[in-house]
């Protein structure tokens, strides 16, 4: 079987998949796919999960004087040991702001893909499409 054979097979009658349900079905399947992808090792999940939380803290409190986001997280640096750059940086250099573009347009592209089955979002994924990056040449053709 498959992660996803095993995750939908873990519906309950409602037709949900309950992320609690699905790791104690992967705690007591060990040999799973699911189980396989987990994280078992105590100390590693932990350091894991605090990881995220601070990430999470960078995004909501460190923040521009008008009270907007004041970090970004370029791929280039998540591809080392990671890290979050000054927005006003990455913006003022024509290279990390080509970057930070690109990623943006990959995440709406996902976003479109999660929800494109709203036709109320159409305009939005239309002019969206719209969109070409500095240098792009086959986009605007």
């Amino acid at each position: 079987m498959t992660v996803e054979d095993e995750l939908v097979a873990l519906r309950n009658e409602d037709g949900m998949i309950n992320p609690r349900t699905a790791l104690q079905w992967a705690r007591d399947n060990r040999d799973s796919q699911l189980a396989a992808r987990i994280e078992w090792d105590d100390g590693r999940a932990a350091e894991e999960f605090r990881l995220g939380q601070v990430r999470r803290l960078i995004a909501v409190y460190v923040r521009t004087e008008d009270g907007n986001r004041g970090t970004i997280s370029l791929i280039q640096d998540r591809r080392r040991d990671g890290g979050y750059r000054e927005v006003e940086t990455v913006l003022s250099s024509a290279e990390m702001r080509a970057i930070a573009l690109r990623e943006a347009l990959r995440e709406l592209r996902r976003f479109e893909q999660r929800y494109r089955h709203l036709q109320e979002l159409s305009s939005i994924f239309s002019a969206a499409a719209a969109v070409t990056l500095p240098g792009d040449t086959a986009a605007a053709a």
